[in-house]
């Protein structure tokens, strides 16, 4: 028997949503005591956070016993798909509790009821005694509670082929001058890549650090651009080349924003000095581009493929900037100046270091390479 655990998600926007997700929590019968107390410390940090509802334990029970009883033998996946059905839900855990002698371990698989795909497997050892059990299952929760907005894959917007005239004739010098682009369709990301999910990559390499993650839903920053594009690559990504980026922002039309024509506000951006860092990835959700695209202006600047240099000023088709330099260009301003809000705006910084106001986004092309 296992320790099922069923996490109902509405994707996407989880932490975002209007109603907390609704949980529940089954134990079974092997390791009860375990099991039972398993169950009760995840209830209770899972339930207390306010990203969830408790869905009540009794009724669960009596649809698993039941779908059990029908199907004599059926497969682990097949009842978590069995379960979702009858919930309505999306995405289901489930949990088998492990005796590695002395110790305990628990193993959790999530599945996507949709597609009885396995998502993600997390692994927890729970030690050999009560005190052991109760920490390591807190442990547990936390990262559960982190990396909600991982159980769904990034999104990421089409930006269709298009043409745009790229720089500004009333911005800074490095603005100048202005000159047609042609971009073929790429992919972006919805949103800036976020502390959690550079921190799935970093356990990947075994280089996760083993304190607690502070901000897990801000942007990730302090990432050079090396490491910034080694992330990307690792989903089969890449970072968004400088007029990819600019075109995601202005559009085909060139608005003067990436929302549009209104002046900033801080329901549109954050910007402006009064603040000393960013917000979550996916907050401020009036700011967004038509395509929904989130803090191409402010929050941090972010990293792109370009080396720095002035513009050709040529007609270009899919431009990749310089072939050589000593600094990358970031673009989208920051928390700070509210200057750097404009999409022409540019920035440089040096690849091998990061800094607390840059992060990045990733991009891909539509079809393979």
């Amino acid at each position: 028997m296992r320790l099922l655990i069923c996490l109902l998600l509405s994707l996407p926007g989880i932490l975002a949503a209007a109603e907390p997700p609704r949980i529940a929590v089954v134990a079974g019968e092997e390791h009860k005591d375990i099991a039972a107390l398993v169950t009760a410390v995840l209830q209770e940090e899972l339930g207390r956070s306010g990203k969830f509802t408790l869905i009540e334990r009794t009724r669960l029970k009596e649809v698993i016993e039941e779908i059990t009883f029908q199907h004599s033998g059926i497969t682990e996946d097949e009842t978590a798909t069995e379960i979702g059905k009858h919930f309505n839900v999306e995405l289901l855990f489930f949990a088998q509790i492990h005796r590695i002698r002395p110790d305990y371990a628990a193993t959790l698989k999530i599945v996507d009821v949709g597609t009885n795909q396995v998502l993600r497997v997390e692994e927890q050892a729970l030690g050999r005694n009560q005190p052991a059990f109760r920490d390591s299952t807190r442990k547990l929760a936390r990262h559960l509670l982190q990396a909600t907005s991982l159980l769904a894959p990034s999104e990421m917007v089409l930006m269709p082929t298009g043409a745009f005239n790229m720089g500004s004739a009333h911005g800074l010098a490095d603005e100048m001058p202005v000159h047609p682009v042609a971009v073929d369709a790429f992919y972006i990301d919805r949103h800036e890549v976020s502390r959690i999910a550079y921190h799935e990559y970093l356990r990947s390499q075994n280089l996760a650090p083993e304190s607690a993650l502070a901000d897990p839903e801000h942007p990730m920053t302090l990432i050079s651009w090396n490491d910034a594009q080694n992330y990307c690559s690792w989903l089969g990504k890449r970072l968004p080349t400088e007029a990819e980026w600019e075109f995601a922002a202005r559009g085909a039309s060139g608005r003067p924003y990436p929302w549009g024509d209104k002046k900033p506000t801080t329901t549109l951006a954050r910007f402006g000095g009064q603040f000393k860092g960013p917000l979550a990835v996916y907050s401020l959700p009036q700011g967004t581009t038509p395509e929904g695209i989130f803090h191409m202006a402010g929050n941090v600047a972010e990293w792109v493929q370009d080396w720095w240099g002035p513009y050709a000023g040529d007609k270009a088709k899919n431009p990749t900037g310089p072939e050589e330099g000593d600094y990358k260009v970031v673009r989208g301003g920051s928390w700070e100046p509210a200057a750097d809000l404009r999409p022409t705006a540019r920035g440089y910084h040096s690849p091998d270091r990061g800094s607390a106001y840059i992060g990045f986004r990733c991009a891909r092309d539509t079809s393979p390479p």
